[in-house]
């Protein structure tokens, strides 16, 4: 049995090239990946089920990722955040893990620190 199967990672991105990628490295994880258009359907979705990580893009409008990084800390929801950003955005990277990120991966080439980080979430989700 594949204790990966279990984990669900929630995607709030807009990228349909980024969200492949993610959807193959998922699939290669036996990973369920569920994709979100906005924040507020994201929170939406953390009143049923507790996804084992969620990965959110700083390119959304309106500064969606952070403010979703204040939303899961408003209420109280233990969920590791990945953010994907742009190359060379410090200060963004650096309000990232300020809000509470347990990692900011830089685009495009996200595929090797995500796997990384994917990893350790199994790893997690099994203790």
């Amino acid at each position: 049995m594949n204790l990966a199967t279990h984990c669900s990672v929630y995607l709030l991105e807009q990228d349909s090239g980024t969200t492949e990628t993610i959807r193959s490295l998922c699939h290669e994880k036996s990973m369920k990946l569920i994709c979100f258009s906005s924040h507020f359907e994201l929170l939406n979705a953390l009143k049923a089920d507790q996804p084992s990580c969620i990965i959110a893009a700083n390119d959304q409008p309106n500064g969606q990722a952070l403010n979703l990084m204040q939303d899961l800390a408003s209420g109280n929801h233990q969920v590791p955040v990945i953010i994907l950003g742009h190359h060379n955005d410090v200060s963004s990277a650096v309000a990232a893990i300020k809000a509470g990120a347990v990692d900011y991966i830089e685009k495009p080439t996200i595929y090797g620190r995500l796997a990384e980080q994917l990893n350790l979430v199994v790893k997690q989700s099994i203790q």
